[in-house]
């Protein structure tokens, strides 16, 4: 390759048919650093590609090319966040070409790489493309530089063993899962996502109609009370609807009475006339005959036969006449009887209204007692309205703007991290469960003291352990972790801190030049134990801060020895010293601005608005306690009063209803001042003559009595009209307006309600009812039709949100069929490759006299984002199988763990190739050899995809295989160059030292 003298390139090609253009016997190939040197090329084997060098000489810039030339982030090797980075120091730009195997024709991929822009030119198969072009050529070639199961740089191995077993599980099926695998999976996510969002609105809509029925039970008493006072109402103007209908009922009963009476006398009058007529006739002929005449004396004498006649006729008419007369005498002492019997009557009333009346008027008190209950309601509405106010106020307490930073810096936490946010929730109701000290997440209880200082405190600590709850025992940490992570299914972080404290080591050494002015535990306060947390993790307390002066001072600050980590006003420099060479390797970041916490609160000014919080608090109960009291006595007397205006009513009205009937009574009845005479058993010529004067008179009299009955007639005929329109009135009804048939009584011509028949007949009792339904209205106080017109309507709301529920039932019952039928396709292939992979990895620790295993872990089956793979590990005889956690295992364990996991991996051949950097460092001598035999007994195998295995060291008499490929990375001064490089030669000096030997 030809390349500009200021460049970096390398060449990385991986695919079996370059290789066998190599010669057969050539298994060493010298290989120059990329960042070190202006050119280099690489040439790997198809199994096992063993690439070794002294820390420093550049092993992981093939790993750098590998990643960036396939289109990696510059996030996945932890270096550098900028690609130009990446170029060698004092060059412009770089390049790196790969060639990748591919039936049907290989891929060549090209990078040139901008430092001044950090912009990139690609190249695919010698033609100009875009990244994205690149990115689906790699993808479609199952390559995942992103996924640590397939690509493991040296800044991430740490990390795989504090990768979650979801992560774990999803980067396994990327790495040798079926293609589908992985696309079901997510699909699944999908569904349970969309299938928990149903429910939770399936959960939402009960519950709001649970609560809308709570408060339509509520409301239901008052409801009741407005109709049943409704219905005392509609009593009420019944009874006044039907009370002139009866008043107009007696009257016109009264008038039908008097028609008859006058009829009857008429018809008496007629009779008497016709029955008088011949002795009226002869009457007259007598007188005619009378005169002062002797003839006419003699012809009297000769009538006197005829006159005794006459007297015998009137003689059966008196006895006629007498006949009637004890008729009526025995009807009138009938009368007189009932009219004793009414006086007696009366005469009762009126001692009992005697024994009201001498009771105090009740008026005024009942007036009274209006006025108090109007009181009462007008003092329990302050009561409820200051209630409110109070609620209201407790509710919006906070504490000032303090209070409302650490609000916003947990609605950060609940936006990035819901499951942290519900975990502290938890926590914060239940620290009685806990012996130990109990830090809510770090990002709440770290105070930076100045807000420009933020951003390198959150670009020192990484998210992982600023969601991190923080325990003071490590019994309180598991007692966390079961009750969150393993009962509510909760991702969250948990850290016990060291036993011993050690918040207050001092720095390595003191800062008093190149611009340092602090070191970075200087800039924020935290609890106890989670400063000492950072000072052992992060080393907070021995991490300086520079400015510009340091940015222009940056060659020679980096010669300092003991410095590790620093920062300057906008950057984050990491510095690692090489152990063989002495030189130094240096990495830069931007440091990016603060998310979280540049929120600060004075804790001493915070402690005092708590406890004025906490002190306004307790007054607000007291209050509220009092004003219960004020209420609960408010209704007691509220209730004595409407007990005693009720009985006052019942007094009020018993008086009214004695009065109405006294005078009703009085009314209705005529007292008789005489008798009716006395009664002759015979009678003589005088009685006689004054009958026959009778005869003369009765006619008189009845015509007279016959003319009363006519005035009154036409009295009680007004009377009705009158009665009528105002019956008629109080109806609504207009004054011609026919009567509809079912208002009518076809017993009778006059109105009646098909409601009125279940009233009384009579004025006393329907006057009665009156105050009677008016008492018992009046107890109904403080209700209107609003209350109805609520009730009715969420009535309806209810209707409306049960057929909303069932219809969100059923379509979540309906999606639930089909997510099952997606979990077939997805879990039964994902049980049979975590089985593979299980046994892979056993037999691994079992060949290393250890034990492990893997399997799929789920609490919950519906719960599909919660599916991962759990690597449980023993190291020891003594011990049992633990969960491999960043905790429980050594350094070492994990790198042996994480090794072995990925050969099982490998022996899948789901992928084309894998990277790991640098991962047996802290490995113990045994452990190392026996991964190193177990490396190169699976990733030689004909079966296996390509495999890179980077590594500092190799530890002597190991067990090579003839598939291996061992790339060496020399660096230094006296190093030969490239093109003079003989490796038969060095072959062959090595082999006769070897024979020396």
């Amino acid at each position: 390759l030809a390349a500009p003298r200021q460049t970096t390139a390398s060449k990385i090609t991986m695919n079996q048919s370059s290789y066998k253009t190599l010669k057969e016997n050539l298994k060493y190939i010298p290989f120059y650093s990329g960042r070190t040197y202006d050119y280099s090329v690489v040439y790997p084997g198809p199994n096992l590609n063993m690439i070794v060098g002294a820390n420093g000489t550049g092993k992981s810039s093939i790993v750098c090319a590998i990643c960036l030339g396939l289109a990696g982030k510059t996030a996945i090797l932890g270096r550098g966040d900028k690609v130009g980075l990446y170029v060698k120091r004092g060059c412009h730009k770089g390049f790196i070409e790969i060639e990748l195997y591919k039936s049907g024709g290989n891929l060549v991929i090209n990078r040139e790489i901008h430092v001044e822009n950090n912009q990139s030119l690609w190249m695919l198969n010698g033609r100009h493309c875009n990244q994205k072009t690149v990115e689906e050529e790699v993808k479609a070639l199952r390559i995942q530089v992103s996924n640590l199961c397939q690509f493991l740089p040296q800044e991430k191995v740490g990390e795989f063993a504090k990768m979650s077993k979801i992560e774990l599980l999803e980067a396994t099926e990327k790495s040798v899962g079926p293609p589908e695998m992985y696309e079901y999976h997510c699909e699944l996510k999908n569904f349970r996502n969309r299938e928990r969002e149903l429910e939770n609105v399936v959960k939402e809509k009960a519950s709001f109609l649970e609560k809308a029925k709570q408060r339509n039970e509520r409301n239901k008493h008052d409801v009741n009370r407005y109709y049943e006072k409704k219905r005392h109402l509609d009593v009420i103007e019944l009874l006044e609807k039907k009370k002139p209908w009866v008043e107009y009922e007696t009257t016109r009963t009264e008038l039908e009475g008097v028609k008859k009476e006058r009829d009857e006398a008429k018809r008496q009058l007629s009779a008497l006339k016709q029955a008088q007529a011949p002795m009226l006739r002869k009457i007259q002929l007598i007188d005619n005959q009378l005169k002062p005449t002797e003839a006419q004396i003699k012809a009297k004498v000769k009538n006197q036969m005829l006159l005794h006649s006459e007297f015998m006729y009137l003689k059966g008419l008196i006895e006629d006449i007498k006949q009637t007369q004890r008729l009526k005498q025995m009807e009138e002492e009938d009368h007189q009887k009932r009219i004793s019997n009414t006086r007696l009557t009366i005469e009762d009333l009126k001692a009992e209204l005697a024994k009201v009346g001498d009771q105090p008027d009740v008026t005024p008190r009942i007036n009274e007692v209006n006025v108090e209950l109007r009181r009462i309601q007008v003092e329990r509405a302050k009561i409820e309205g200051e209630k409110s106010d109070l609620r209201r106020e407790k509710d919006n307490i906070y504490l000032n703007d303090m209070n409302n930073m650490m609000n916003a810096k947990e609605e950060k936490l609940r936006g990035r991290h819901r499951d942290t946010y519900t975990a502290l929730m938890w926590l914060r109701q239940n620290r009685q469960l806990f012996s130990g000290n109990v830090h809510e997440p770090m990002m709440l209880v770290i105070n930076v003291k100045d807000h420009r200082f933020a951003k390198y405190v959150e670009n020192h600590i990484s998210f992982h352990d600023l969601r991190a709850f923080v325990f003071q025992r490590k019994d309180d940490m598991e007692r966390f972790m079961t009750e969150v992570r393993d009962k509510m299914n909760l991702k969250v972080n948990s850290i016990s801190a060291p036993e011993d404290s050690c918040s207050k080591r001092p720095p390595s050494r003191n800062i008093e030049r190149f611009g340092f002015f602090t070191y970075l535990r200087e800039m924020f306060d935290a609890p106890e134990e989670v400063m000492s947390y950072l000072c052992h993790q992060y080393r907070v307390h021995d991490v300086p801060v520079g400015n510009e002066q340091t940015k222009s001072m940056i060659r020679t600050v980096i010669e300092e020895p003991y410095l590790r980590v620093f920062y300057t006003t906008e950057e984050r420099y990491t510095l690692k010293r090489s152990f063989y060479s002495n030189k130094i390797s240096t990495s830069n970041s931007a440091v990016h601005p603060s998310q979280y916490l540049t929120i600060t609160v004075d804790a001493e000014e915070k402690r005092q608005l708590e406890q004025q919080m906490k002190s306004k608090l307790r007054d607000i109960d007291e209050r509220m306690k009092a004003l219960q009291k004020e209420a609960t006595a408010l209704d007691r007397r509220d209730n004595e009063l409407l007990a005693e205006k009720k009985q006052l009513s019942e007094l009020k009205g018993k008086k009214r209803q004695l009065e109405q009937k006294i005078s009703t009574k009085q009314d209705r009845w005529v007292y008789p001042t005489g008798s009716n005479g006395s009664t002759g058993t015979e009678f003589n010529v005088f009685i006689c003559i004054l009958l026959y004067w009778c005869m003369l008179t009765v006619p008189v009299l009845l015509q007279q009595k016959c003319g009363r009955l006519d005035q009154r007639k036409v009295q009680l005929t007004e009377q009705c009209k009158g009665l009528l329109k105002r019956a008629k009135t109080i109806c609504r009804m207009q004054p011609d307006e026919s009567l509809p048939e079912d208002l009518r009584n076809v017993s009778v011509n006059y109105i009646v309600s098909s409601a009125f028949s279940n009233l009384p007949d009579t004025l006393d009792e329907i006057d009665a009812m009156l105050n009677e339904e008016r008492s018992r209205a009046e107890c109904f106080t403080g209700l209107s039709e609003n209350v109805v017109d609520e009730y009715n309507r969420r009535e309806q709301e209810i209707k409306h949100l049960e057929k909303d529920l069932e219809d969100k039932s059923n379509a979540l019952n309906a999606y639930r069929q089909n997510i099952s039928e997606a979990k077939e396709r997805w879990l039964n292939p994902l049980k049979q490759l975590v089985e593979q992979i299980n046994g892979k990895f056993s037999d691994f620790f079992r060949s290393m006299q250890c034990a492990g295993e893997v399997d799929l872990h789920s609490e919950n089956e519906e719960e599909y984002d919660k599916y991962g793979i759990r690597i449980r590990v023993k190291f020891h005889s003594s011990t049992q199988l633990h969960e491999l956690t960043p905790y429980h295992q050594s350094g070492g364990e994990r790198s042996v763990s994480t090794m072995l996991y990925l050969m099982a991996l490998q022996e899948l051949n789901r992928c084309p190739f894998r990277v790991v950097d640098e991962i047996n460092q802290g490995m113990d001598p045994v452990n190392e050899r026996r991964v190193f035999d177990i490396v190169v007994r699976t990733a030689c195998k004909e079966t296996t995809s390509q495999y890179f295995f980077i590594t500092p060291k190799l530890l002597q008499n190991l067990q090579y295989a003839e598939e291996m490929t061992v790339l060496c990375v020399h660096n230094g001064a006296h190093m030969l160059p490239p093109n003079q490089w003989d490796e038969k030669a060095f072959i062959r000096r090595c082999l006769q030292r070897k024979a020396r030997a």
